[in-house]
C-alpha cells in the first residue's frame, strides 16, 4: 500500500490524533503522584473499557454482541492478549530499568512491524520505510541517551517485550482490518484490569493489589481512561484500516516528541537539546514514512 491508496489520508489522520491521545499519559500520571504503574494501569484500562463498551453499544445497539462474537478467535485472543502484554510488560521494565533505557527499546516497534508484516499482513516494507525506521531509532536515542543504563538480561528482555507485543498488535489490526477490531481491545482492556490489579498484590506491596486507589484518584483515572486511551484507539483501529503496519508504528513514534511538548506547555518544563535534536530527527523520519514510497514512485517514473 502507498501513500495514494483510497483512504491513506483518513487513516494517516486517525493515527496522528491517537498519537496526541496516548501523548497525554505523562499529564496524567503528573497528577497522579501517589500510584503507582500497576494501580494506574489497572484502572486506566478498566474505565478505558467500560468506555469502548458504551461506544460499542452506542454504535451497534442490540448488534453489539454479534460484533464481538464476528471477530476470529485468534484474531480476538492475539489484539486483546498483546494490548494486556505490551501494558503489563511496560509497568515491569520501569521496575527493572530506567525510563530513558524503555524508551530506546521501544523506539524498535517499526523493526518489529517491519519483521512481522510480510508473514502476517502480506505486505513488504519499502526501503523508505526501513529507512524511516532506523532513523525514528536514532532519534530516541539521541533523545534519551544520557539516561540509557545497560542493565541486566533480564530488564533487556522485559523491555523487548514492550515493542515486540505493540507491533504485534498493530499487524493483527492490519491482518484482521475488515473487521471491526475496537471489541478485541475492548476485551483486552478488561484483561489488563485483572492482570494489573493482581500484579500490584505482587510487585507493588498494596494491601488492596492494583485495585487500591483512592476516590479522587478514581474520579482522575475514570477521564484518564477514556480521554488518554480509548478514543485514541477507536482512532488507531480505523486507521489501521488504511496505513500499512510500519508507517503506523512509525507515527506513533511522535509521542516521543509530543510528551515534552506538553509538559513544556502545561508545566513550563524547558526541553533540552538533545530533545530537540532528537525529536527533529524523528519527525524527518516520519515524513519519510508517509511520504517516502511516493517519492521514490514519482522519481521512478521520471526516470523511466
Amino acid at each position: 500500500m502507498t501513500g495514494s491508496a483510497p483512504g491513506y489520508g483518513t487513516g494517516l489522520l486517525f493515527v496522528m490524533l491517537a498519537t496526541v491521545g496516548w501523548s497525554l499519559a505523562g499529564v496524567f500520571v503528573r497528577f497522579l503522584p501517589g500510584l503507582d504503574g500497576w494501580q494506574i494501569n489497572c484502572w486506566r484500562g478498566f474505565w478505558m473499557s467500560v468506555f469502548l463498551l458504551a461506544y460499542l453499544v452506542f454504535v451497534y445497539g442490540p448488534a453489539t454482541l454479534e460484533k464481538f462474537l464476528a471477530i476470529p478467535l485468534p484474531a480476538l485472543i492475539a489484539t486483546a492478549g498483546f494490548f494486556t502484554a505490551g501494558s503489563t510488560l511496560y509497568v515491569t521494565s520501569l521496575t527493572l530499568t530506567g525510563t530513558a533505557t524503555v524508551s530506546v527499546i521501544g523506539a524498535l516497534s517499526p523493526i518489529f512491524a517491519g519483521l512481522l508484516s510480510p508473514w502476517i499482513t502480506g505486505e513488504r516494507p519499502s526501503l523508505a520505510s526501513w529507512a524511516a525506521a532506523l532513523m525514528a531509532l536514532v532519534g530516541v536515542g539521541v533523545i534519551a541517551w544520557d539516561g540509557v543504563s545497560a542493565g541486566n538480561l533480564l530488564s533487556l528482555i522485559v523491555c523487548l517485550g514492550v515493542p515486540a507485543s505493540f507491533a504485534a498488535q498493530t499487524v493483527a489490526l492490519r491482518r484482521y482490518r475488515d473487521f471491526d477490531m475496537v471489541p478485541a481491545i475492548c476485551v483486552g482492556g478488561f484483561f489488563t484490569f485483572a492482570v494489573a490489579g493482581v500484579m500490584g498484590f505482587i510487585f507493588g506491596g498494596h494491601p488492596g493489589g492494583g485495585f487500591e486507589v483512592s476516590v479522587q484518584q478514581m474520579l482522575l483515572l475514570a477521564l484518564m481512561g477514556p480521554l488518554q486511551l480509548s478514543i485514541p484507539l477507536v482512532f488507531y483501529a480505523k486507521g489501521a484500516r488504511y496505513v500499512p503496519a510500519v508507517t503506523l508504528a512509525m507515527i506513533v513514534m511522535l509521542d516521543v516528541v509530543l510528551n515534552p511538548f506538553w509538559a513544556w506547555l502545561g508545566a513550563g518544563e524547558v526541553p533540552s537539546q538533545s530533545a530537540y535534536a532528537g525529536g527533529t530527527v524523528i519527525v524527518v523520519a516520519v515524513l519519510l514514512s508517509i511520504f517516502g514510497d511516493r517519492w521514490l514512485s514519482t522519481r521512478r517514473l521520471q526516470a523511466a
